[in-house]
C-alpha cells in the first residue's frame, strides 16, 4: 500500500481518532478582555454617581445667589428712583424766598420760577429718556450708562447750591432734568432683563410706586 492509502491503526487495532484540534486561545482572551473593560466600566459609572447627586445642591445654592442678586439690584435701583424724584419739585415750596433773593417781583418770580424753570427741567429730560431708552437696547454696559446718567443730573442738581444768578440755577435745574428723565427707561430695560415677564408687574409696580414716594419726600423735605 502506498503511504496515501495506509490507514493508521491504533493498538486495539481500532481506528486512530481525528487528530485534536488546538484550543482557541484568541477567543478566550477577547472574552477575559471583555469582562475586564465589563468591570471597568461597572465601576466607572459607580464613582460618577454620586458626583451627579452632588450637582444639584450646587445648582440650588447659585439659583439662592442670583436670586439674592436680583433683590439686592432690585432695592437699589427703587432707592435710586426715589431720590432721583424727589429731585423734581425742590424749587416748588420755596420759590419765594428764591423770588427775594433774586429781587424778582411776583409775576417774574411766576414766569421765571414758577414756568421758565419747569419748561426746561422737563425740556431737557424728555429727549434725555428717549436718547437713552435707544442707547439701552444698544449698549452692553447700561450700569456704565446709568452711571453717567446719574452723574451729569445729580451732579447739576447738588451745584445748584453754589448758584448766584438766574441763568446759573436755569441750566441746573435744566440739566437735573436729563437724570430724571434718561434714568426712569434704562431702569426698566434692565430690571426687565432681570425678570421673566410673569414678574414685572409688579417690578413696574414698585419702580412707579418709588417715583411717587420720592416726589412727595422731596418736596417735603424742602419746606423745611
Amino acid at each position: 500500500m502506498t503511504n496515501n492509502d495506509t490507514e493508521i491503526i491504533d493498538s486495539n487495532g481500532g481506528e486512530a481518532d481525528s487528530p485534536i484540534t488546538p484550543p482557541n486561545y484568541s477567543q478566550h482572551s477577547l472574552m477575559n478582555n471583555n469582562n475586564v473593560n465589563e468591570i471597568s466600566l461597572d465601576k466607572n459609572l459607580s464613582k460618577a454617581q454620586p458626583t451627579t447627586h452632588q450637582s444639584k445642591p450646587d445648582t440650588q445654592q447659585q439659583q439662592q445667589h442670583q436670586l439674592s442678586q436680583r433683590r439686592l439690584a432690585t432695592a437699589l435701583y427703587l432707592l435710586t428712583t426715589s431720590l432721583l424724584f424727589a429731585d423734581q419739585n425742590l424749587l416748588s415750596p420755596n420759590l419765594t424766598a428764591i423770588a427775594t433773593e433774586f429781587n424778582f417781583s411776583d409775576n417774574q418770580r411766576d414766569k421765571k420760577l414758577g414756568g421758565d424753570i419747569a419748561i426746561a427741567f422737563f425740556m431737557v429730560g424728555v429727549p434725555a429718556s428717549f436718547l437713552v431708552g435707544c442707547l439701552a437696547d444698544v449698549l452692553n454696559r447700561r450700569s456704565l450708562l446709568f452711571l453717567w446718567v446719574i452723574c451729569i443730573g445729580e451732579g447739576a442738581c447738588m451745584a445748584t447750591y453754589w448758584v448766584r444768578t438766574y441763568q446759573q440755577l436755569y441750566w441746573c435745574r435744566a440739566l437735573t432734568g436729563c437724570s430724571v428723565g434718561g434714568a426712569l427707561p434704562l431702569i426698566y430695560s434692565v430690571l426687565g432683563d432681570y425678570y421673566e415677564p410673569k414678574e414685572r408687574g409688579w417690578v413696574s409696580g414698585a419702580i412707579s410706586m418709588g417715583c411717587g414716594v420720592g416726589i412727595s419726600l422731596g418736596q417735603g423735605l424742602a419746606g423745611f
